[in-house]
């Protein structure tokens, strides 16, 4: 009997740490509005590196920086819990049109091919109701 209850007990404790495990670092501790604003600061800084490399026409470097404001209202938003799914859909849109025409290359470019995965990751997690009003 006592054994059995042990096992029980076992069995709750690593449930429960589990649960709390998924919770923290599952699609609503990933996309808490803290944490987007840090993945809006790591699209950020990928950008300014591909300046550095990428030689962008004048429309193309006013593009990714109104990306970058896009962005940044995203992030914003969604602090005051509004996820403005228009904002990132154009923002992913117009990173993705930079890298597609200017045929990018590097780790600035795969970097940024990652930026804009996460950031459709975090759309696919609202789509899926795993984040935002429940």
């Amino acid at each position: 009997m006592r054994q059995m209850l042990r096992g029980l007990l076992c069995g709750l404790i690593l449930m429960s740490w589990a649960a709390t495990g998924h919770a923290q670092n599952g699609p609503e501790g990933r996309y808490r509005p803290e944490a987007v604003a840090g993945i809006i600061d790591h699209v950020h800084q990928d950008l300014t590196r591909g300046y550095a490399v990428w030689h962008l026409g004048k429309g193309d470097r006013d593009r990714l920086n109104h990306t970058e404001r896009q962005l940044r209202d995203f992030a914003n938003h969604w602090q005051h819990g509004k996820f403005d799914r228009a904002n990132l859909n154009s923002a992913m849109g117009d990173i993705q049109k930079v890298i597609d025409d200017n045929h990018l290359s590097g780790r600035e470019r795969d970097a940024l091919w990652n930026d804009v995965e996460e950031l459709r990751r975090m759309r696919e997690a609202y789509d899926r109701h795993e984040i935002g009003s429940k």
